[in-house]
C-alpha cells in the first residue's frame, strides 16, 4: 500500500472528486484545495510527494504563479498540470515555468492514474539511490551540482532550473564527454516507457537558454547529429 501524499488544486469539484475516484485504490493520501491561497496554507503544514495544478484558478494564470512559488520551496517535486489548453504554446510555457508533465482536459482518469504512480515510483527509486549512496557535489568544469540541495551552478553562480531540467543536468554532470541518443536520454531521466523525441529536444533547449552564453551556438550541451547529444563541461569543440 501507498503513503505517498500529493496535492490536487483545481477550483472545479466535479475534477477534483474525479481524480480522487481514480487514486482512490491505491493508497495514496489525496488532499484538495481549489485556490491559491489555501494551496499556500496547506504547503506550509504538509509535505507533498507531488502537485496537481490546475492552471486557471481564480485567474487566468493561477496555476503558474503559484507552480513558481512551489519550485522556490522545493525544487525537485513533481508537478504535473491539468489544463484545458492545448496550443503547443501554452505546453511549453507550462514545462518552462516548472512542470515536469501537462495534461489536457478532458483526460482519461485510468491513464492519468498510470502517469501518477509512474511518477512517484521514479521519485522513490531516486530517493532509495540517494540513501544507499551519500552524494556530495558533481563538479566538471565550470559547473557544480550540489546533490544535497539539488542546486546546480556555473562560476559559482546559481542557476534555477525546473524539477526536470535538475534531473536532466545531474544526468549529463554523471556522465560528461559522452554522446547519447534521445531515447537513452529520455530513458534515463523520464523513465516512464513513451518515449518523446520532442519533449527531450525541448528541455534540450531550456538548458540550453539557462547555461550557454549564446544558446544558438552551444559549448557545453552539443548536439551530435544522427545520434543525439553530449555534455563537454570544458566547453571543447566536438
Amino acid at each position: 500500500m501507498r503513503d505517498e501524499k500529493i496535492l490536487i488544486v483545481d477550483d472545479d469539484p466535479a475534477i477534483r472528486r474525479l481524480i480522487w475516484k481514480s487514486l482512490q485504490s491505491t493508497g495514496i493520501l489525496i488532499y484538495q484545495t481549489d485556490s491559491v491561497e489555501k494551496t499556500i496554507a496547506i504547503n506550509s503544514r504538509v509535505s507533498f510527494d507531488l502537485f496537481l495544478l490546475d492552471i486557471s484558478l481564480e485567474h487566468e494564470n493561477d496555476g503558474y504563479h503559484l507552480a513558481q512559488l512551489i519550485r522556490e520551496e522545493n525544487p525537485t517535486v513533481p508537478i504535473v498540470f491539468l489544463s484545458g489548453k492545448s496550443d503547443e504554446k501554452d505546453m511549453i510555457n507550462g514545462y518552462e515555468i516548472g512542470a515536469d508533465h501537462y495534461i489536457t482536459k478532458p483526460f482519461s482518469p485510468a491513464l492519468l492514474k498510470a502517469q501518477i504512480v509512474s511518477i512517484l515510483d521514479r521519485r522513490n527509486v531516486l530517493r532509495e539511490k540517494g540513501i544507499a549512496k551519500p552524494e556530495g557535489d558533481l563538479c566538471s568544469g565550470m559547473f557544480r551540482f550540489d546533490q544535497k540541495r539539488y542546486q546546480f551552478f556555473k562560476n559559482d553562480q546559481p542557476i534555477k532550473l525546473s524539477s526536470k531540467e535538475i534531473m536532466l543536468m545531474r544526468f549529463f554532470m554523471e556522465n560528461p564527454d559522452q554522446v547519447f541518443s534521445k531515447e537513452q536520454i529520455y530513458s534515463n531521466v523520464w523513465q516512464d516507457g513513451q518515449f518523446d523525441a520532442n519533449t527531450v529536444m525541448v528541455f534540450i533547449n531550456h538548458l540550453r537558454n539557462k547555461i550557454e552564453d549564446e544558446p544558438k551556438q552551444a559549448r557545453f550541451l552539443k548536439t551530435v547529429w544522427g545520434i543525439g547529444y553530449t555534455f563537454l563541461p570544458e566547453g571543447d569543440a566536438f
